[in-house]
């Protein structure tokens, strides 16, 4: 799966919805296992991503970064096209979480087609 995945709210949300239905134990265990592999990458993701801000933002006298009034971190063109094509090439990044199969979820989990369109690297078969 790739990064840019595990780092999406919607992806988030959606494996938060399936995490907290009633499915069998062992699928249970299986998907607790596939969303620490993905929390851990997001908390990586995020520091590396926060580097890459205070490295290439504009920084004050102090050497402080300059953010605006919505808490954004303001990037001088130059920069902001460096920060981007970094970024890009990180969420292409392969992250093995495993998989399950549909047919380990039992059949009281209630997903939209919209949750397994989202979750259709998570859930096979």
């Amino acid at each position: 799966m790739k990064l840019g995945k595990i780092v999406d709210p919607g992806y988030q949300s959606v494996l938060r919805k399936l995490a907290s239905q009633d499915i069998p134990l062992k699928t249970a265990f299986k998907l607790k296992g596939m969303i620490k592999i993905g929390n851990e990458e997001l908390v990586k993701y995020e520091e590396v991503r926060s580097e890459a801000l205070k490295r290439l933002g504009d920084k004050k006298e102090d050497g402080s970064l300059v953010i605006d009034e919505k808490g954004t971190v303001k990037l001088a063109e130059e920069n902001m096209e460096k920060f981007v094509a970094e970024l890009n090439a990180l969420l292409v990044t392969e992250i093995n979480v495993g998989s399950v199969k549909l047919s380990e979820l039992g059949d009281k989990v209630a997903l939209t087609t919209q949750d397994l369109f989202t979750l259709d690297d998570l859930i096979v078969e």
